[in-house]
Parts: C-alpha cells; sequence; structure tokens
C-alpha cells in the first residue's frame, strides 16, 4: 500500500530560505503532490530572517522545482503553490512566534522542520515553546536535522532544550540517509537473503569498505561545512549509521530497529593503536580538473578563509565488538571533489591459499548510489596447462522498484504518520557523538597532517600506504 498523508497538516519549514530546503525539501513536497499523496487541506509555512512576501516565496519556491525537475505538472504545481505561505521572522524574537502561530491550522497535524544550523536549535525550540506554536492543534513533530549539535557537549544542550520544551514521541531526529530506499536496503539485503548472512563474519571476511565519494564541492553551504567539516558532517552520521545497518542484529519486524542500531552503534570502537593518525587520515582538496571542468581549491572557495584546515576527506579505521564481526577491520572513506559520486559497500573475503597466476580474493560490492548495483567477484580459469585465471564477475543494477520517493518525502511522510522507526534515536545520536569527539580533537590539532589532493582525484596519496599497513587496499 502506498503511504499517504491520511488527515491535514501545517508544515513549517525554518531556514525556508536556505539551500536545503531549495535543493531537497520544496522538490520532495512536490514529489508527494504529483503521487497524490497530500490530502485535499494542508498549508506549507516558510519561516526565515530573508524578506520576502507570499508571492515571492512562491515563485523561490518554484524555481527549485524546476530546477530540480525534468518536467512538471503546471496544474498540480499551480495547486501546491497554492497551498504557501510565508512569515518572515527572527529566530530569537518570540513575538514573530506568535504571529505564526495564528497562521496554524487548530485541527491539523503541525510539523516544525528545523532546516537551520545547529547553533540555532535552542533559540528556535524554546520559542516554539514559549508562543505554544505546538499546542492548540492535532499531533506535534519537531523534526530536527543532522548534526544534532556540534559535539557531545552541545548535543547534550540541545537534547536538555527539546526535552524540556516537547514531549519525546514529539522529537524527530532526522538523518536523510535513512529516508534512501538504497540504503535501509542494507538492512532488508540481509533480512531477505539468509546467504548473506551466513557469508557475512569473521572466518570468512578479510575486511570490510565503506566509501561514500561525491564529486561535487560546497554548492553554497561554506559556512555549514567550514564549522563542520568531512568527520561530522559524514561520518557522525551517515557511515556509523551504514556501519550499524551492516553489522546489527536482525528484527522480525521495525519496532525494534532504533535499538538494534543503538546496540550496533555502542560496539563500535577505534583499533588500539599508539597514534590516532595509524587509524585516522583527512585531507583537503586542491584545484583540479572534474571532466573537463577545473575547479579551485578548497581554500579558494567564496568565503573559505585562505589557511582554513577544515578537511574534505577523511579514511578511518573501525572495530566491533560484534561477535560475528570481531577482528574484522572496518575501513570507511567520503570526501567531496573526487572522481565520481559514488556510495558502495565492499567485502573482500579470506584468501586461504595462493590458486595460481592472475587471481585475486573473492570480493561482493553493495552500490548503493552511482551505478547501483550488486556485484560478486570470483575466479575463472583461462585456457593452458597452467593455472591461471581471470575474474568472473558476475551483477544485477540495484535500483528501487514501486512505491520509490526521494529520501525527504519518505520521512516526512512517515512523521506525519507517527512513525519513529527510521528517525535516529537521542542514544543512537550520543553512541555517535561519543566515538567522533576524540577524532575530532585529534585532526583539529596544528600537527596532525592534513594531506592535499587534487579535485578529481580518488583521495590523497598517503590513502594507500596507510592502508597498506593493516594487510589491505583500497578497491
Amino acid at each position: 500500500m502506498n503511504l499517504a498523508a491520511p488527515h491535514p497538516f501545517s508544515f513549517i519549514l525554518f531556514g525556508a530560505s536556505g539551500n536545503l530546503a531549495k535543493l531537497k525539501l520544496y522538490p520532495a513536497l512536490y514529489v508527494l503532490a504529483l503521487k497524490n499523496r497530500l490530502p485535499a487541506s494542508y498549508s506549507i509555512i516558510g519561516y526565515a530572517r530573508t524578506e520576502m512576501t507570499d508571492e515571492s516565496f512562491r515563485r523561490f519556491i518554484e524555481e527549485s522545482i524546476r530546477s530540480d525537475m525534468i518536467e512538471v505538472n503546471e496544474k498540480i504545481l499551480k495547486d501546491f503553490l497554492s497551498h504557501v505561505q510565508y512569515q518572515q521572522g527572527q529566530y530569537d524574537d518570540v513575538e514573530d512566534f506568535k504571529k505564526l502561530r495564528k497562521k496554524l491550522d487548530d485541527t491539523s497535524v503541525r510539523l516544525a522542520y528545523l532546516s537551520i544550523p545547529p547553533q540555532s536549535y535552542t533559540t528556535v525550540i524554546e520559542n516554539l515553546n514559549r508562543a505554544k506554536v505546538h499546542e492548540g492543534g492535532g499531533a506535534f513533530r519537531c523534526i530536527v536535522e543532522k548534526p544534532v549539535g556540534h559535539d557531545l557537549k552541545s548535543f547534550e544542550e540541545i537534547h536538555s532544550t527539546l526535552l524540556k520544551s516537547f514531549k519525546e514521541e514529539e522529537i524527530y531526529l532526522l538523518d536523510h540517509y535513512l529516508g534512501k530506499e538504497a540504503f535501509r536496503n542494507i538492512y532488508y539485503l540481509r533480512f531477505a537473503n539468509p546467504i548473506l548472512e551466513r557469508l557475512f563474519k569473521n572466518t570468512l571476511i578479510h575486511h570490510v569498505e565503506i566509501s561514500a565519494s561525491e564529486s561535487l564541492g560546497l554548492e553554497g553551504r561554506a559556512g555549514y561545512f567550514e564549522n563542520t567539516g568531512t568527520l561530522r558532517d559524514m561520518f557522525q552520521s551517515h557511515l556509523l549509521l551504514m556501519t550499524a545497518l551492516l553489522t546489527m542484529r536482525l528484527r522480525e519486524n521495525e519496532e525494534g530497529l532504533r535499538e538494534s542500531r543503538l546496540n550496533a552503534l555502542e560496539q563500535i570502537y577505534l583499533p588500539p593503536a599508539p597514534n590516532l593518525n595509524d587509524i585516522v587520515l583527512q585531507g583537503q582538496y586542491t584545484s583540479g580538473k572534474i571532466g573537463r571542468e577545473h575547479v579551485v581549491g578548497y581554500s579558494e572557495e567564496q568565503d573559505i578563509e585562505d589557511h582554513s584546515r577544515t578537511n574534505t576527506f577523511i579514511a578511518l579505521q573501525l572495530l566491533t565488538r560484534i561477535s560475528r564481526w570481531e577482528g574484522v577491520p572496518f575501513y570507511l572513506k567520503s570526501g567531496k571533489r573526487l572522481d565520481k559520486k559514488e556510495t558502495r559497500i565492499s567485502f573482500q573475503f579470506q584468501e586461504p591459499h595462493s590458486i595460481g597466476k592472475g587471481s585475486t580474493p573473492n570480493r561482493l560490492d553493495i552500490i548503493l548510489q552511482g551505478e547501483a548495483g550488486m556485484k560478486v567477484y570470483l575466479q575463472t580459469k583461462v585456457g593452458g596447462t597452467e593455472p591461471e585465471f581471470r575474474p568472473l564477475i558476475m551483477e544485477d543494477p540495484l535500483v528501487c522498484h514501486g512505491d520509490c520517493l526521494p529520501e525527504h518525502a519518505l520521512l516526512l511522510l512517515e512523521a506525519i504518520h507517527g512513525k519513529q522507526e527510521w528517525f535516529v534515536s537521542f542514544p543512537e545520536v550520543r553512541a555517535a557523538w561519543r566515538l567522533i569527539d576524540p577524532l575530532q580533537s585529534h585532526l583539529e590539532k596544528p600537527d596532525t597532517p592534513l594531506y592535499p589532493y587534487g579535485a578529481g582525484s580518488t583521495g590523497p596519496k598517503e590513502m594507500e600506504g596507510w592502508i597498506k599497513k593493516e594487510g589491505a587496499g583500497w578497491f
């Protein structure tokens, strides 16, 4: 059955003029309208400091949708925009929040979406409460974008503020990767295919690589990224959750998903090493070519300081105490301005003996983004009397079939329904920050190496020697 919004709702978007809203949220909401998932009565209220009228805000949204979609349904787009209005206001002015409250339907579910920098969360949350924006209607949801905080300390402050203002069941911590069908399929491929579970164990697997490569740069997010970096942006949420979905205990239904993910996150740990440089490596892109396009280096980007030490590439080694994976190293890497956009999990199997010339270890790739698919790398003999081998690659596309929605669209529908299984829990965020904080502190030290790499490359050349010390290699 296709999921749809079952009753009227008011969607309040803080940061309505921002980059995330423009690139992701408005196109996702339009897709819901296009696929007939929205009720007859709903409202979308943008809230930001930018000076706009209802009409100019509607034009802003229309431009966002048209730039994202190959084509639009003019009738549906016109009707969708008729549900849109705008409230200019300051985040620290409770009177502006009271004006916002007057725009709300008293019978609808209310969703307040915080598409704003983490440092603004506390102020907005407190004013939502003071102006009673969350009261007087139907159910209320406060949706908070990752990263929740800047470190463990700031997370705890946001956590405390949220719980003082709202009930825990009203708080939805959103990591958009958990709305991607391919991302969820990490779990469901295991659930539906017992053969994979029999293969995924330390007696068979030598190591695992989890890679999230991006060919794009800052895309207008210089202010956010300069204060965040790749470790906080990609590892604290996306890549650690990928590792958890891969190693967590399987459940027969979704009700225990959050508990299983949490348990898996709590079992992840940093390998013992005399120096953290042995388990984490950082880089920053310099100018180069991606395709035919020449791109500037990170320090030359608009609004970036000349001598910034913000990392745009990270490679990290992790281990887990979960028994079936004990002793298997997980190598995670992610970076901007790399040679291609791809999210992939690769498993290299143990090589019990050398079978002959040309042979390579067996491998399984699960490619989630890019040329999505599954590939199994086996060996087959070439002609002749000597045992010489070539790769035998079996592959199949791994694409969504059926009811496929953009990740933000799916998560918004689940929030309206009150489904929290694919939203992150507070303990999950806490477990992630506890792992990330000591690494971030190490990377910020002035004597920690920050390796340059050319835009359009695979990353810093130093990462090859870094992983070879562990008897492994990047795929």
